[in-house]
């Protein structure tokens, strides 16, 4: 197993798998993980495996603020974030080219773990999961750390023309089409929000293009797989 780790940008333990466990799998029931996905996270030093809670996305931009009480929701509850400051419960999210957006508060001492798609993105889910930060828990723009995970990126991403007017500034003319930054536009989202630049990691690894270490349901369509996102106090 090769993840993506973001432990030393956000000082909390997250990181994105890759496709050698596959997400999809036996994780859409709310009751569980199989064998399979178990030990990769037990491997990765998630504690309490058991406990994770992932949402059951829908491209919308609802936020869950969770505590161990919602554990029977997951899989179930429609959110595409998850907020909490529960030390030692892990908050997850699944992508196949959407962007994974994982964010730590260390002073109010918070995580969130967004799923953001262009629908979602077009919504202004990352500014508004900040927003709910300090609606919810008193967290301040300026705190908040930003780890940026695999996604479709904009050289693998052509859109159509109806995305000019959705993300006017974050669609580009290139190899003769019209192609989404998306992780530029989430980027922006973050930085209006008033979250420091030097807050925010991004990998840059794409989905699509890496098909040996990613699924990509671009590329794979129903056949792909998932990524899981995941981040804990």
């Amino acid at each position: 197993m090769a993840f993506v780790d973001y432990t030393d940008h956000l000082d909390v333990k997250a990181f994105t798998s890759d496709r050698s466990v596959d997400f999809f799998k036996d994780f859409t029931n709310g009751f569980g993980l199989n064998e399979g996905q178990r030990s990769a996270l037990i491997s990765a030093v998630i504690p309490n495996v058991d406990k994770l809670i992932f949402p059951k996305q829908v491209h919308g931009d609802v936020i869950w603020n969770v505590t161990e009480k919602d554990v029977l929701k997951r899989g179930v509850f429609e959110a595409d974030a998850v907020v909490t400051n529960v030390v030692g419960l892990p908050i997850a999210i699944r992508t196949a080219d959407c962007l994974p957006l994982l964010m730590v508060d260390p002073v109010k001492k918070v995580v969130a773990a967004v799923h953001a798609g262009w629908k979602s993105s077009y919504l202004k889910i990352a500014a508004k999961t900040v927003e709910f930060m300090g609606k919810e828990y008193g967290c301040k723009p300026y705190d908040i750390r930003a780890a940026v995970g695999p996604c479709i990126r904009r050289p693998s991403y052509q859109v159509g023309e109806d995305f000019r007017a959705y993300f006017p500034e974050d669609v580009h003319l290139q190899h003769g089409g019209l192609h989404l930054d998306l992780s530029g536009a989430n980027i922006r989202q973050l930085l209006t929000s008033g979250v420091a630049r030097t807050h925010i990691s991004d990998c840059g690894l794409c989905t699509f293009a890496d098909s040996d270490r990613f699924f990509s349901f671009r590329r794979e369509a129903e056949c792909s797989g998932r990524l899981l996102s995941v981040i804990v106090l």
